[in-house]
């Protein structure tokens, strides 16, 4: 079904690179928590602060990833959510991922996605072959985005104009005092000089990119949220426009994070369709 495709495309997005901007850009914001109060600190310059989060959060090396997406597309809604380790270094990382009782089993090795299907989707694979397997790197060079690089996702937050990060006040994360603060991201930059990119971008997604992100005393990413409408291209028949809202956590820094790939043997490889728009399949 697509729009579980467009679920798990967005849900690959979060778990293996923290969102990958390209992908998780849109219009709107996530609201805000309600487990704190508000009120306007005085720390450093909210510019500043989202500007060095990039460089403060990889120097935690890993951490536990909770994430939550919903999907509203041709007037129904799929719920995923997933939990796991992630190095937030290199992308490598193992989660559990899905919607209700359909779980899947994703893994990030090499920026290398792989992941394990429930017994449903599992059956449509060749006989033997128990998870598929997406070379993000051949993606990201064919403009897809470097989804298995978190440092690469969180570049966003380098170079921001002060009129484009706003501070909304105090809340907590997972009970950690933390700063929100909304960031509207430049369409251009996202695009890096791709001049195709960021007219499929500007096409796509329209002219602002808003993400919402919070950050603890240390200056370190604790959330990250978006509210998307995203405009498929025309020849993915996707049914329409998809409303997207994410939410990404990051708790529990120094955990252990012992990742290998599936056996070759075992593995089915879909780069290709997935480049050409098949997506994946929760």
């Amino acid at each position: 079904m697509r729009i579980r495709s467009t679920a798990a495309r967005v849900t690959t997005a979060a778990s293996a690179g923290l969102l990958s901007a390209a992908l998780v850009a849109g219009c709107g914001s996530e609201s805000a928590s309600d487990d704190g109060a508000s009120g306007e600190s005085s720390g450093p310059p909210p510019a500043k602060v989202v500007e060095a989060a990039n460089t403060k959060t990889l120097q935690e090396k890993t951490a536990h990833l909770s994430l939550k997406t919903v999907v509203t597309q041709g007037g129904r809604t799929v719920n995923v959510d997933g939990h796991g380790v992630i190095d937030l270094r290199d992308g490598t990382s193992s989660l559990e991922v899905g919607e209700g009782g359909e779980r899947l089993e994703q893994r990030v090795v090499d920026e290398v996605l792989y992941q394990k299907p429930p017994k449903e989707a599992a059956a449509q694979l060749p006989a033997g072959k128990t998870w598929t397997r997406i070379d993000v790197g051949k993606l990201g060079a064919a403009g897809g985005g470097r989804l298995g690089d978190p440092a690469d996702t969180l570049a966003f937050t380098q170079g921001v104009s002060g009129d484009g990060v706003k501070e909304l006040g105090r809340e907590k994360v997972g009970g950690t005092p933390t700063t929100h603060y909304r960031v509207t991201l430049d369409i251009e930059k996202l695009a890096r000089g791709d001049a195709q990119q960021e007219k499929e971008l500007r096409e796509q997604l329209g002219e602002d990119v808003p993400v919402d992100l919070w950050t603890d005393e240390d200056g370190v990413m604790r959330r990250m949220a978006t509210q998307l409408t995203i405009d498929p291209p025309k020849e993915a028949d996707a049914g329409g426009k998809a409303e997207v809202k994410t939410t990404v956590e990051l708790s529990g820094f120094g955990t252990e994070v012992d990742v290998e790939a599936p056996p070759a043997a075992k593995t089915e490889d879909v780069t290709e369709e997935v480049a050409q728009g098949g997506g994946t399949a929760l």
